[in-house]
C-alpha cells in the first residue's frame, strides 16, 4: 500500500498539535516528510525535488501537519501542490526541475518487518513500462511525459497492489513507498506442507510466519533464538536447555539442518543438559520448523524439521561485534567480484562466567566459528562452500570435608560441506552436495562422596561421509517433481569405562547397579535414501503432492518404503485446509548407543505414521482495520517399535545422569501423541503485534498394556506475545507461557526384613508418571534500542527472564529419614528472575 494514502481528508484536518513531532530541527527534509505521512498528509515528492542533502534549520511555529509543511518546504523553494485523489505533490516553486527526464521511483518493502523485496515485478498499466526491484528493494520508471498513471506490482508469494492516480508533471515525477502484505494463496501453487512455520522470512499461506524482526524481538536467553522457540505451538522445552521437544517427541527426533547440511551435535553446555545452540543467529536469514507431516526429502527422523538458511550478504562489506551475558562475537559479511561472490563469517566465544545463576559455581569454556563464500562460477551456476566448528571444555575440582568432586570434559565438533546450485530456468535446478562432519567427546568423571562413588571414562569419535543430491523439476505449469538421493556412511568408536556403588539407599530403583561397565567397539552403517515426489495443481482450488522414499540401514540390514501424501484446498480467496498422511523411519545411529547403560546392540528401525488436518485463514488488512491470522490444526502420531530409553525420574540436570540413583529404563510397546493446536495472529495499529497460541495435547506410551504419558507430556498449554514498536528505535516484547505441570512418579517406603532379620526401609516406585507436578507459568520480557552512529548502528537489549520471580518446580531431591521412617521430598526449582544485558555494533 502506498503510505501517503493512509488518512481520508477529514481524517488528515482531525490531526492536531498534540501529534506534532517533538522536534524536526536538524533532521532531512525527507525523514520530515515521511513523519508528516505517516500523521496523515497524502504527500508525493521525488529525490530529485527533496534532496539528502536538504537539512531542516528551525521548528516550524505552526500546529496544523499542513501548515507546518509549508513552513518546512519554504526555505528550499519549495511549495505543496493539490494533486489527483487528495494527494500533495511537493514541487519547486520556480520551476527549476523543467526539463529533467521525469520518473516514477519508488522502494518496495514488506509490511511484516520492513525488509526490502528484490524481484517485485513493477509496471505502469497505461503505457506497458515495466522493471523489477533490486535488492534495496528500489525502482526506476523514466522517460515519462506529463500525466496520471497507475502502477501494478507483483511478486510471488504477496498481495497484488495497484495505485492509481500518480502525477508525472513538467516539474517533476514521483516518489512512492509501498509496503507489501504476504499473499493467503499464490497464483501458481498452494502450499501443501501443514505443521509448518516459516521464521526469519515471509512466507505464502503462512499464518505462522514469524520475520527476521518477529523472532528475534522474542525474550531469548543468550541471544540464542533456539531458546524461544518453547513459544510456538507444539514445541516444548525446559527453562535451562535450548533442545526441544517436537508435539511430544524425544530431543533426537528432530533433525536438524544448516544450508542443508545436517548437525549431529548442534549444542554447548551439554554438561548442563545442551543450554545453548552452536548457530549464531545473526548468521540465519530464514528458519523452517516442521512439526508433522513433512515432505518426502526428509528423512531418518520422525517428529519434525529444523530447517536453516543462512544469509547471502549484498553490497559492501559489514562488520558486527556483540558482548552479551553468555557470549562475546565478531563477525562480517560482504560481496566481492560484481555482486559475483560473497563471504560471511562469525565468531563467537563464550562468556558463560557471568551468568553464574544459571550454571552454578562451574565456569565451562566454549566457542564456535561459522563461515561460508559463495560464488557464481557461471550463469545458473553457484558454488558454496560452508564451514561450522565448535568446542567445549569443563573443569571442576571440589574437595570438601574429605568428599572429591573432579569431572573433565571436552567437545569438539567440526563440519565441512560444498554445495554446486545449477538453475537451468525458474522451474528447473539441481544441487549437489558433498560433506564430512567429525564430532568427538570426552568425559570424565570421579566422585567420592558419603551416599556415592564412580569414576567414568567416555570417548567417542565419529565420522560421517555425505554425498546428496536433489532435482526439482517444472513439468508444466500445473506439474512439477521432485527427486533426490542421498549416501551417508557413519563411523564411531567407543571406548568407556565406568565402575561405580551407592550407599544411597534410593539407588534400588534404578535399572541397572552400575557395579562396572567396560566397553570398546567400532560400528559403521551405510544409509542410504532416494526419493521422489510429484505435486499436481488439479483445477483452481486442490493442490496434491504424492511422495516416496526408500531408505536402507545396513547396521541392521533393513529397507523400508516410507509413502506420504498431502493435500492443499483452498476456501474461497484466502482460506486453506490442508490434509497431510505419511509413514516415517528413525535408525538408532552407530553413535547413538547407550554404553553408559549397559546398552551393546542396537534397535531395529522405528517407524511411525502422522495424520495431520488443518485450516488457515488471512483476512488481509482493509483501511485502518488491522489483519487477522488462523490456523488450527489436529494432529496424530502414532509411533511403532519405539526405542527403549534411559530416564533420570527426578532430577532435571545431572553432569553424569548414568550414575543418578532414580536411573530407569522406559520401554514402551507403542507410542501415540495426539492433540489440537488453534493459533491466532493480529495487530492494533501499526506499532502493535500480538499473537496466542492454545494447545491440547497428549502423549503417552504404552508400556505393559497400560498407557503411560511421557515425561513431557502437557495436557494444556497457552503461549501470549505482545510486540509493541514504542518509537522508531524503541522496541518491547513480553511473553507469557503457561503449561500443565510435567508426569513425575510417585515414591513410597515399604518395610522389608532382610537376610538377618533386620527391618529396613525399601523405596518403592508408584505407577510410572501417575502424578503431576504444579503448574507452571511465567513472564519474559526484551527490550531493545537502536542509535546510528555515523555509518552504523548501535544496538542494546535488555532480556528478562521470569519477571515475576515465579518459582516454578523442575524436580525432587529424596531423602529418606531412617530415624522416622519418612521419605522427604526436597524440591528444585528453574532458575528465578534472571536479567541479561547485551549490546551490538554494526558498521
Amino acid at each position: 500500500m502506498l503510505l501517503a494514502a493512509t488518512a481520508t481528508p477529514a481524517q488528515q484536518a482531525a490531526v492536531g498539535p498534540a501529534e506534532a513531532a517533538s522536534s524536526y530541527a536538524g533532521r532531512s527534509l525527507a525523514e520530515a516528510l515521511q513523519e508528516l505521512r505517516a500523521r496523515g498528509l497524502r504527500i508525493l515528492f521525488t529525490t530529485s525535488v527533496v534532496r539528502p542533502e536538504m537539512v531542516i534549520a528551525g521548528e516550524p511555529a505552526a500546529g496544523a501537519p499542513r501548515r507546518q509543511l509549508e513552513e518546512l518546504l519554504n526555505p528550499f523553494g519549495l511549495e505543496a501542490v493539490e494533486g489527483a485523489g487528495g494527494t500533495i505533490v511537493i514541487v519547486p516553486r520556480s520551476g527549476a526541475s523543467a526539463g529533467r527526464p521525469q520518473a516514477i521511483t519508488g522502494t518496495i518493502h514488506s509490511r511484516r518487518d520492513g525488509s526490502p523485496i528484490a524481484g517485485v515485478a513493477v509496471r505502469l498499466l497505461e503505457t506497458g513500462n515495466r522493471t523489477t526491484t533490486a535488492p534495496d528493494g528500489g525502482f526506476r520508471l523514466a522517460e515519462l511525459s506529463e500525466g496520471s498513471y497507475t502502477l501494478e506490482v507483483r511478486r510471488r508469494g504477496f498481495v497484488v497492489e495497484r495505485l492509481p492516480g500518480l502525477p508525472v508533471t513538467a516539474d517533476g515525477g514521483t516518489h512512492v513507498d509501498i509496503l507489501l502484505d504476504p499473499a493467503p494463496i499464490t497464483e501458481e501453487w498452494l502450499e501443501v506442507t501443514p505443521s509448518r512455520v516459516s521464521l526469519l522470512r515471509e512466507q505464502p499461506v503462512a499464518p505462522l510466519a514469524l520475520s527476521r524482526e518477529d523472532i528475534l524481538s522474542l525474550p531469548h536467553l543468550g541471544d540464542d533464538f533456539f531458546r524461544a522457540l518453547s513459544l510456538l505451538p507444539g514445541v516444548t522445552s525446559n527453562d535451562l536447555t535450548a533442545e526441544f521437544h517436537v508435539r511430544g517427541g524425544r530431543r533426537d527426533e528432530t533433525q536438524i539442518l544448516l544450508d542443508g547440511q545436517e548437525l549431529y551435535d548442534t549444542f554447548h553446555l551439554k554438561d548442563f543438559d545442551s543450554a545453548l545452540s552452536v548457530v549464531a543467529p545473526a548468521t540465519l536469514e530464514h528458519v523452517d520448523l516442521s512439526t508433522g507431516g513433512f515432505p518426502v526429502r526428509h528423512g531418518d527422523r520422525m517428529s519434525g524439521v529444523l530447517d536453516m538458511t543462512t544469509a547471502t550478504p549484498t553490497g559492501p562489506r559489514r562488520l558486527r561485534f556483540g558482548l552479551g551475558l553468555l557470549s562475546a562475537q565478531a563477525g562480517g559479511a560482504g560481496a566481492f567480484d560484481s555482486q559475483r561472490g560473497s563471504w560471511l563469517v562469525q565468531l563467537r566465544r563464550g562468556t558463560a562466567d557471568l551468568a553464574s545463576r544459571l550454571l552454578g559455581r562451574e565456569r565451562p569454556r566454549y566457542w564456535d566459528g561459522f563461515g561460508k563464500l559463495d560464488y557464481q562460477l557461471a550463469r545458473g551456476v553457484g558454488l558454496r562452500i560452508n564451514a561450522l566448528r565448535s568446542g567445549d571444555e569443563l573443569e571442576v575440582l571440589e574437595t570438601v570435608e574429605g568428599e572429591l568432586k573432579h569431572f573433565e570434559t571436552d567437545y569438539q565438533s567440526s563440519y565441512l560441506w560444498l554445495t554446486l546450485v545449477t538453475v537451468l530456468d525458474a522451474e528447473r535446478y539441481f544441487e549437489t552436495a558433498v560433506s564430512r562432519s567429525r564430532v568427538e567427546r570426552d568425559r570424565f568423571g570421579l566422585e567420592l562422596e558419603e551416599d556415592v562413588q564412580f569414576e567414568i571414562s567416555d570417548r567417542r569419535r565419529l565420522e560421517v561421509l555425505a554425498v546428496r543430491q536433489e532435482w526439482n523439476l517444472g513439468l508444466s505449469p500445473r506439474d512439477s517433481l521432485e527427486a533426490g538421493f542421498s549416501l551417508r556412511r557413519f563411523d564411531a568408536d567407543y571406548d568407556y569405562r565406568g565402575s561405580g556403588s551407592f550407599d544411597n539407599p534410593l539407588a534400588r530403583v534404578r535399572a541397572n547397579p552400575f557395579d562396572s561397565i567396560d566397553f570398546r567397539g567400532r560400528f559403521r552403517d551405510n544409509h542410504g535414501a532416494v526419493y521422489v515426489a510429484e505435486r499436481r495443481r488439479f483445477g483452481e482450488r486442490l493442490t496434491a503432492e504424492v511422495g516416496l522414499r526408500y531408505d536402507r540401514y545396513t547396521l541392521t540390514d533393513e529397507s523400508l518404503l516410507s509413502p506420504r501424501l498431502n493435500f492443499a484446498w483452498a476456501v474461497g480467496t484466502s482460506g486453506v485446509v490442508r490434509l497431510a498422511w505419511g509413514r516415517f523411519t528413525q535408525s538408532q545411529r552407530p553413535y547413538e548407543l547407550q554404553v553408559e547403560d549397559g546398552e551393546t546392540e542396537f534397535r531395529r528401525v522405528e517407524r511411525s505414521e502422522h495424520r495431520v488436518l488443518g485450516y488457515e485463514r488471512l483476512w488481509p488488512r482493509l483501511g485502518r482495520s488491522p489483519g487477522l491470522a488462523l490456523r488450527i490444526e489436529l494432529y496424530q502420531r502414532r509411533v511403532r517399535n519405539p526405542l527403549p530409553r534411559y530416564e533420570n525420574l527426578y532430577e532435571a540436570v545431572n553432569t553424569f545422569p548414568e550414575v543418578e540413583p532414580d536411573r530407569v529404563l522406559v520401554a514402551p510397546e507403542r507410542g501415540v501423541a495426539e492433540g489440537i493446536e488453534f493459533f491466532l495472529r493480529g495487530s492494533f495499529g501499526d506499532r502493535i503485534g500480538w499473537w496466542i497460541n492454545y494447545s491440547w495435547a497428549s502423549t503417552e506410551d504404552q508400556i505393559d498394556g497400560r498407557r503411560v504419558p511421557r515425561r513431557y507430556d502437557q495436557p494444556h498449554t497457552l503461549n501470549l506475545d505482545l510486540d509493541y514498536r514504542i518509537s522508531r528505535h524503541w522496541k518491547l516484547n513480553l511473553a507469557w507461557r503457561y503449561h500443565t505441570g510435567w508426569p513425575t512418579t510417585p515414591l513410597s517406603l515399604e518395610r522389608e526384613v532382610d537376610a538377618e532379620g533386620e527391618v529396613e526401609l525399601v523405596p518403592v516406585l508408584g505407577p510410572a508418571y501417575s502424578r503431576r507436578l504444579s503448574d507452571y507459568h511465567r513472564l519474559d520480557l526484551r527490550a531493545s534500542r537502536d542509535w546510528r552512529l555515523g555509518s552504523g548502528v548501535l544496538s542494546v537489549f535488555l532480556d528478562v527472564q521470569n519477571v515475576y520471580d515465579r518459582g516454578n518446580l523442575a524436580g525432587f531431591d529424596y531423602q529418606i529419614d531412617q530415624d522416622t521412617g519418612a521419605i522427604e521430598p526436597n524440591p528444585e526449582q528453574w532458575v528465578g528472575i534472571l536479567p541479561s544485558l547485551g549490546v551490538s555494533y554494526e558498521f
